[in-house]
């Protein structure tokens, strides 16, 4: 808990400087690990945080992670989502809906450097939490 919770104010501080979309890479991540429902305020209270440094109308970015995270939990019952692969191509495609839906220029390559970020963090924060289960 007390690593999403360092996660989470990377995320913040690092949302305000680049376009790539971290914070679904951080739910993706908290979502898999922790299968619980404040995973959802989570989404809620980063993406008006989003909104507001980016001045959009509130409640956008709020309403397309919730909706990520949604995804993601429906996923959880007909795939094994503690994988390397799981998150990556959640990210992935993810990151690309969402970089489409807001207009934002070289989609793929911020997609694709955000899905390998969430992955490095993923593997790290599986080794950390449990370092004798072997991740695939």
């Amino acid at each position: 808990m007390f690593i999403i919770l360092l996660l989470t104010l990377f995320t913040i501080a690092v949302s305000g400087i680049t376009t790539i979309p971290f914070p679904i890479g951080l739910l993706a991540i908290a979502t898999v690990l922790s299968k619980k429902p404040w995973v959802f305020f989570l989404a809620l209270g980063l993406g008006l945080f989003l909104d507001l440094i980016s001045i959009r109308v509130l409640g956008y970015t709020s309403l397309a992670l919730t909706i990520f995270v949604f995804i993601l939990f429906l996923y959880e019952r007909k795939f094994e989502t503690r994988t390397i692969a799981f998150v990556f191509i959640s990210t992935l495609l993810g990151s690309a809906i969402y970089l489409i839906i807001f207009g934002y220029q070289q989609i793929f390559l911020q997609s694709l450097f955000n899905s390998l970020i969430a992955v490095l963090v993923f593997k790290f924060l599986w080794l950390r939490l449990d370092p004798r289960s072997e991740i695939t």
